[in-house]
């Protein structure tokens, strides 16, 4: 929001659809139920199926491969799409 302030005027335009849109989008889910009849996808809690232990360990390890990945990526720019 500060560059609001800064004078851009493509975040002028977006925050009010922004805020509309969320606006409309949620009330429609709540009216449909989407959430209750799982349309939206289905609660997950890790440790009640992987255990505390096994849980930390995988989020450990998946942010180590995204450091990983994101350290090679700095040196080699194989990643970066051009434009």
């Amino acid at each position: 929001l500060w560059r609001v302030g800064e004078g851009q005027v493509k975040l002028m335009l977006v925050v009010p659809f922004f805020a509309v849109s969320t606006s409309i989008v949620t009330a429609w889910f709540r009216d449909n139920d989407f959430e209750a009849d799982g349309v939206l996808g289905k609660y997950v809690y890790l440790p009640d199926y992987l255990g505390h232990g096994y849980t930390l360990l995988l989020i450990a390890v998946f942010l180590l491969v995204w450091y990983l990945i994101v350290t090679w990526n700095e040196e080699s720019n194989k990643l970066i799409v051009p434009m």
